[in-house]
């Protein structure tokens, strides 16, 4: 999508939509006989997103309802701007954007909003997936601004930067799982460090069997399809000892394994990477902003099959951080991929700081429901700073404890700790805090951590004013802001 600044006059909007922004509490008419008309017959317009087309004798206009002035905040307008553009995607080639001076956003912060809502709004997941495929109309946004200020060239370059690896992580996520393969994901990522400059390590099955990484291969060994543990470096405070640690869980395809999933849903468990793709994309996010911090970006990649050679029920492995594993649930596996991938950013990386991601159980679905993210963390402040900036900038999170008791349900009789909390099964009985408190377990003394699960917020099946269907490319937006 092109998108640009404009000072001209409304009165010169004279291709394509001309969209005004209608706030509850201040129903202002731009000085438009047709838009003042309307706002009189129709007095509760201004509602969050609902949308009215008017004409003119020479102009089109969106008006677009922007909610209530004191609640317009940074996810507001990017969400509003996201509304218009997706409710004139095959009407309009082009449409103008009066960016509203209410609020409390910078001009940075403005069109950094606005930009991000424009291009996630556009993307469109069945690009490449229909032979009859026909492309939207609209192919350009401006925003119309009195001045074209520095800090909204700033915001426009950084919304934009956001909102393409937002938009990648989606991609990768609503790929279907014969394409999106390991092997694909490797692929994504080597191009990503091409393009950036980062530094790319890659572990195969083999080298990290001899590693020892015995949790993540014994997830691995049940697929045909090639392993790997990959790294994305990125070094841009030279003088900091800090360095950050965004850790993903990439399961391209979780069957369950020999614990196998129902069929009814299985066929959504192609998002299983999305853990994976949102810290490959933040990090390349990153570097193209020369952000001053040092990142180093784990992706545990694999399928979770059940093959002649999986993985069974009872086996016992032993991870990377030296702790032996009884396998009880083989759909437990992703906790399995992420002990090994948070140890090795420590180990070998040293990382001082580790977030991670992952879509990893039903039981934060019945918790939080597929709007809000569950947030584990071993250290208050630590995690109190990252959900301050989740919210700012519009990804809710909700914390959930991590208390010493909880290390009781993972203890296990055979070996140091089981995947599977005693309680039946993950999917109940402390389910999320149990997969947390699991990961946990690789987490060095001193480290500071938090766990996010998405597995409610990565993809949504039901279309918003302002995005599509699909996966969602959460989390990249926020860890892009903590490191900021």
């Amino acid at each position: 999508m092109k998108i640009q600044l404009a000072t001209k006059p409304l009165t010169e909007i004279k291709d394509g939509f001309l969209v005004l922004p209608i706030f509850e509490d201040d129903r202002k008419d731009y000085g438009i006989s047709v838009v003042k008309s309307y706002l009189s017959d129709y007095p509760k317009f201004g509602k969050l997103f609902e949308t009215q087309i008017l004409y003119s004798p020479d102009s089109k206009i969106l008006i677009i309802g922007a909610g209530k002035k004191d609640k317009f905040e940074f996810v507001n307008l990017q969400n509003l701007a996201g509304a218009a553009v997706k409710s004139l995607l095959k009407k309009a080639k082009s449409l103008s954007f009066v960016l509203p001076k209410e609020g409390k956003l910078s001009e940075e912060e403005k069109t950094y909003a606005a930009s991000l809502g424009v291009e996630i709004a556009s993307y469109d997941p069945t690009k490449d997936l229909k032979s009859a495929h026909e492309p939207y109309m609209l192919s350009s946004v401006e925003f119309l601004v009195d001045r074209a200020e520095r800090g909204l060239q700033e915001g426009l370059r950084k919304g934009q930067i956001i909102a393409d690896s937002i938009n990648l992580t989606r991609k990768l996520g609503d790929l279907p799982a014969n394409l999106m393969t390991p092997t694909y994901m490797l692929e994504a990522a080597k191009k990503i460090a091409k393009e950036t400059k980062l530094k790319i390590t890659v572990l195969d099955e083999k080298q990290a069997k001899k590693k020892g990484m015995g949790a993540f291969t014994g997830v691995a060994q049940g697929s045909d399809e090639p392993s790997f543990m990959i790294s994305l470096e990125y070094t841009g405070d030279i003088k900091s000892k800090e360095k950050w640690a965004f850790v993903g869980k990439g399961i391209t395809f979780d069957t369950g394994g020999i614990s196998i999933k129902p069929s009814s849903a299985m066929h959504e468990m192609k998002y299983d990477m999305a853990g994976a793709a949102a810290v490959m994309n933040a990090i390349s996010a990153i570097a193209k902003l020369n952000l001053k911090t040092n990142v180093v970006a784990v992706m545990a990649v694999t399928e979770n099959l059940p093959g002649g050679k999986a993985q069974r029920p009872g086996d016992i492995v032993k991870s990377y951080c030296g702790k032996f594993v009884e396998v009880i649930d083989t759909d437990a596996e992703g906790r399995l991929v992420l002990i090994d991938a948070v140890s090795y950013a420590q180990k070998d990386f040293k990382a001082t700081k580790v977030v991670d991601l992952a879509t990893l159980t039903g039981a934060i679905i019945v918790a939080l429901g597929d709007h809000i993210t569950g947030v584990f963390g071993n250290k208050k402040e630590f995690t109190k700073k990252f959900m301050e900036t989740a919210e700012k900038y519009g990804e809710k999170m909700w914390e959930f404890p991590v208390y010493e008791e909880f290390n009781e349900m993972i203890k296990s009789d055979m070996a140091d700790i089981t995947n599977l909390g005693h309680g039946g099964s993950h999917r109940s009985a402390a389910g999320s805090i149990i997969g947390a408190k699991f990961i946990e377990a690789g987490i060095e003394e001193g480290t500071e951590w938090i766990h996010l699960d998405i597995a409610g917020t990565a993809w949504d099946m039901k279309p918003k004013p302002f995005r599509g269907v699909g996966a969602t490319g959460v989390g990249v937006k926020s860890l892009i802001e903590l490191v900021s």
